[in-house]
């Protein structure tokens, strides 16, 4: 992962890994129904002491067993207007850029990168401040089997 604190707070990260993909907006016990959202794993302590210098509301688990490094992410939400966000899908060697309509598509696939630019919402509310994360950009690379390659090499051979 490498990350790079650009101008306005924004942060800029590439080869990231994701979780808690909720593309869809599904109603969970953690997520309120049509809140779209994912989380980005902090990898290190250093990296997330850093976040959390800079206001960034990085959430760490303890580690499950002794000896282990604790579990740190960073959740994120994604909300759909006319600023964005811009999300691009690459598949072999297509690029489509993914609107509110089938952003939900990146539950369901494998992963093989994910390059995104976070941009900060600082609030303030009853006294109480915080900052919220959200997704400006975001470029993922799908994992694809040979068969699949194999697949659209055939229907797509001009290309």
């Amino acid at each position: 992962m490498e990350l790079t604190f650009a101008p306005k707070d924004i942060l800029q990260v590439n080869d990231t890994r994701i979780i808690y993909r909720n593309f869809r907006g599904e109603g969970s016990k953690f997520n309120r129904e049509g809140d779209r959202n994912f989380a980005m794993i902090i990898p290190t302590q250093d990296l997330a002491d850093e976040l959390i210098s800079r206001g960034w509301n990085v959430k760490i688990k303890d580690p499950r067993e002794e000896g282990e490094e604790p579990f740190m992410y960073l959740p994120i939400k994604v909300k759909f207007n006319d600023r964005g966000p811009q999300i691009y899908l690459v598949t072999g060697d297509r690029t489509n850029r993914l609107d509110e309509d089938v952003v939900s598509m990146l539950d369901d696939i494998d992963i093989r990168s994910v390059d995104l630019d976070i941009r900060p919402y600082d609030w303030e509310v009853n006294g109480k401040t915080g900052r919220t994360a959200y997704l400006q950009a975001m470029e993922v690379t799908q994992e694809i089997d040979r068969f699949a390659a194999r697949m659209a090499e055939e229907e797509h051979p001009e290309e």
